[in-house]
């Protein structure tokens, strides 16, 4: 029969092999980055399609597009501020801003087309429309941001071209043929270095590269299912990602 000192021990051995479970169960969900600390944040948003975004001009929020229903100014949790004034029936899939002046500027898949959003936000004027000899339908323009007077666009796929538009000259400077990715979705100019920031959604990655498409870090975002929208925040060290296929926003540490 056991006595009093007995059950005690056998309790207290319970307790300790209890406690030695979880704690391996604990640092297995930490090595396996499931629990604890995670390296992003997810926010629903009511855009479907989401498919390009950037920083509004003060930067207190963020101007996104859908590749059917138009634009929107979103804030940083997802909800939306409001839907800006433009109601034409466009395939957009880029957006960016001229920080200094607050001018708009859209990428047209279907059209092949770079464009400037009206002051007043009614129009759309075309700047320059993009060839690609034998080119994909539904697989061209779909990534824009705006640098130093400049526009650079992304060609999605065969070919992967980083176009370089200058809107001094209202000429194409150069396209480079990008090696390193498969789906260029977005790109997002970086002014603390003049560097430029591009996701690919085939391959669930986020590259940084100089202007000339040199490569210079590649960073994974396997949680975020069809990235097809990047703004940089180099100061906070946050790469914001929009899912064309949930419409979600993600909120990503910046690791490169």
């Amino acid at each position: 029969m056991l006595n009093y000192f007995g059950v005690n021990k056998i309790f207290s051995n319970i307790i300790f092999l209890s406690l030695v479970l979880l704690t391996s169960c604990v640092k297995d969900e930490i090595d396996n980055g499931d629990m604890i600390t995670k390296d992003y944040e997810e926010f629903s948003t009511s855009v479907i399609g989401f498919s390009g975004v950037c920083f509004s001009k003060d930067k207190s929020s963020f101007l996104v597009v859908s590749d059917k229903l138009g634009i929107y100014e979103l804030n940083f949790d997802g909800s939306t501020k409001r839907q800006l004034k433009y109601s034409g029936h466009n395939d957009f899939e880029g957006i960016s801003i001229n920080p200094a002046t607050g001018t708009i500027y859209v990428a047209d898949e279907t059209n092949m087309t770079l464009n400037q959003l009206s002051e007043d936000e009614l129009s759309m004027s075309e700047i320059y429309k993009v060839l690609v000899p034998n080119g994909l339908s539904n697989k061209g323009i779909e990534g824009l941001t705006y640098g130093n007077d400049t526009l650079y666009a992304t060609n999605q796929t065969e070919p992967t071209l980083l176009i370089k538009y200058s809107l001094v000259s209202k000429k194409e400077i150069s396209r480079t043929k990008v090696s390193f990715a498969t789906y260029l979705s977005d790109i997002c100019f970086d002014s603390t270095d003049n560097t430029l920031w591009i996701c690919d959604s085939q391959q669930k990655k986020i590259y940084h590269c100089k202007l000339n498409a040199e490569l210079i870090a590649t960073q994974s975002i396997e949680f975020v299912s069809k990235a097809e929208a990047i703004a940089i925040d180099r100061a906070a060290n946050i790469a914001w990602i929009g899912c064309d296929q949930t419409g979600n926003l993600y909120k990503v540490k910046i690791k490169i």
